[in-house]
């Protein structure tokens, strides 16, 4: 197996133990993604000190950067409320309506013209996610966090 397909397998099963692990620790959202932060902050400043890497080209690119992420913080807190509010799957299926929103969002921000086909797509996922939970209005409040959780998550990705 090439190294590629191995680095991108350990990715996938770390991201789908997110919301697993979201879910089992204690602390409620905001002081997970504080300590989420803090850590990828850490590893990150080693990686850099370790591989050599050059520092920031200019001013503009580290705000850039920055816009990132504080867009994928909210995210996170948003996507582990969702999971502290309802249930994991919850979580993780809301966060399948990030394509409907980049669908959405992509066209407003590049100045692009909506295609139809994505819509067409984001609609089946949207109609597709309501079969699935037929809106149960204990869950309410975590469905609603994490159809915020994917609207941040699209902010991101484009």
């Amino acid at each position: 197996m090439k190294k590629s397909y191995l680095i991108l397998h350990i990715a996938v099963l770390l991201a789908g133990f997110t919301g697993v692990f979201g879910k089992l620790i204690s602390l409620s959202e905001i002081p997970l993604v504080w300590y989420r932060v803090l850590f990828s902050a850490i590893f990150l400043f080693l990686s850099l000190k370790i591989f050599k890497i050059e520092k920031l080209k200019s001013s503009k690119e580290a705000f850039n950067i920055g816009k990132i992420g504080l867009l994928i913080t909210i995210h996170w807190i948003f996507f582990y409320a969702s999971i502290k509010y309802s249930n994991i799957s919850i979580g993780v299926v809301c966060y399948c309506l990030t394509s409907f929103f980049t669908a959405i969002f992509e066209p407003l921000i590049n100045k692009t013209k909506y295609k139809f086909v994505q819509l067409f797509l984001s609609a089946l996922t949207l109609f597709g996610i309501s079969l699935i939970f037929h809106f149960d209005a204990s869950y309410q409040i975590g469905i609603i966090l994490g159809v915020i959780s994917s609207a941040f998550a699209a902010l991101y990705t484009i």
